[in-house]
């Protein structure tokens, strides 16, 4: 009766986190905290597993974390304390680890959930696009004076359902579950990577794309140094990243390229980019603001939520005649940034340390597939502040757990 319950908690948590994406976030938490109450709840009925020593040091850095964000708290008044909630799942993630790891042997059931889950969402977004193509009766759609694809914009840019960084996310890592875990059979497995890379092209968001193309790179560069005979494949990359480099150079002008071409223009019109306020202009305007923080920091736990003020305060008094810069936030778009002008050196140091641990993890594991997904995840740290959103915290308390209790995978050893 025990792992039956525990069972259906995982298909719960499975299908909540997915379909948070069209929920508020509350409502996704309420999901969270309610399947930390069953767990508690049985931990007190019955007798447990002790965790493993791996998983309680994980355990204690992650609860550091929340500490960071309590400590913060007390020291400025001035914290966002509704930031301090969004953290509760590492306070909870004792819990979490507790429920993996009894149901170690059923942790396959929560992945199906979850990717089926991604699925039907994409699914579904697909057929809302083509009905409102239809219903409009044109391909385009016109915001703020530009011109959008209709197919994408309407599915993927509004923000009363979802982020599309945080469906890009999940996309990429359904994608990596499945060629890791053998969810299908080898025809469906082929049919489904191709359905979510292409709509991960379709999603369009930078971020993610450059994290999966440097995140390549980089996994093609370690496991060429393990075994020899990967170099071709790594040399072959490098002639596709070549390639296309200049299809986005020539066709830098065009709308399908746009978004990414602008990186050409960043030595030879500088001001020029600056002076624009498009979404790719801000975020070089926010590095901008975020490395002039980094600066007039202590390097010391300065408050908790505190980055986005920090970052409009040092904009009104340094940048304000440099360039113009029209945002709705001053998210500092770096999780590392964003940790650092919280929480100093200490920030800096315990999101590293749980980067580090999961891949060395993954890697003990030879689930490497999960090794190029973290990568990749790290890469994005750099470019998005995932873990300011519950949604991206929850993700990354779950999948740690996942991966601490995951079996060992032979297939991708690159012997």
């Amino acid at each position: 009766m025990k792992n039956l319950n525990l069972k259906y908690c995982l298909v719960a948590l499975g299908c909540a986190t997915i379909f948070g994406l069209f929920l508020k976030e509350n409502f996704s938490v309420i999901f969270f905290i309610a399947f930390v109450c069953l767990i508690m709840v049985n931990l007190i009925k019955e007798k447990s597993i002790p965790l493993q020593k791996s998983s309680k040091i994980i355990i204690a850095l992650m609860i550091i974390y929340f500490l960071l964000g309590v400590i913060g708290v007390i020291i400025n008044p001035e914290s966002k304390k509704n930031y301090l909630t969004r953290l509760l799942p590492f306070l909870f993630s004792p819990f979490i680890f507790y429920a993996f790891q009894q149901l170690r042997n059923n942790n396959i059931l929560f992945l199906r959930c979850f990717v089926l889950g991604n699925l039907l969402l994409l699914s579904f977004l697909d057929i809302w696009a083509i009905f409102d193509m239809i219903s409009n009766q044109s391909f385009f759609v016109i915001k703020g004076g530009r011109e959008y694809y209709r197919f994408l914009y309407t599915r993927y840019t509004n923000p009363n359902y979802f982020n599309h960084i945080y469906l890009s996310l999940y996309s990429f890592l359904s994608a990596m579950l499945i060629h890791e875990f053998k969810l299908t059979t080898n025809r469906l497995q082929w049919i489904t990577l191709s359905y979510i890379f292409i709509h991960l092209v379709m999603i369009s968001s930078r971020a993610m794309i450059i994290s999966i193309l440097f995140g390549s790179l980089i996994y093609l560069f370690i496991i060429s140094i393990i075994k020899k005979k990967y170099l071709k494949y790594l040399f072959i990359y490098l002639f596709l990243i070549a390639s296309l480099f200049s299809i986005t150079y020539l066709f830098k002008n065009t709308l399908l390229f746009n978004r990414y071409s602008q990186v050409f223009e960043w030595y030879g019109k500088r001001d020029d980019i600056l002076k624009r306020n498009y979404s790719i202009n801000n975020r070089i305007k926010i590095y901008i603001l975020g490395s002039s923080a980094i600066e007039e920091s202590s390097g010391g736990i300065q408050g908790t939520g505190i980055a986005e003020e920090k970052i409009k305060t040092i904009y009104s008094k340094k940048f304000k005649d440099e360039f113009p810069f029209k945002t709705k936030t001053y998210n500092t778009h770096n999780q590392f940034i964003n940790n650092y002008i919280d929480w100093g050196y200490a920030g800096i140091i315990i999101l590293s340390l749980l980067l580090i641990l999961i891949i060395k993890q993954a890697i003990e594991k030879h689930n490497y597939t999960l090794v190029y997904f973290w990568i990749c995840f790290t890469i994005l740290l750099m470019m998005e502040c995932i873990l300011y959103r519950q949604r991206g915290i929850m993700l990354f308390v779950i999948l740690f757990a996942l991966i601490a209790n995951s079996p060992k995978n032979n297939i991708l050893n690159p012997k």
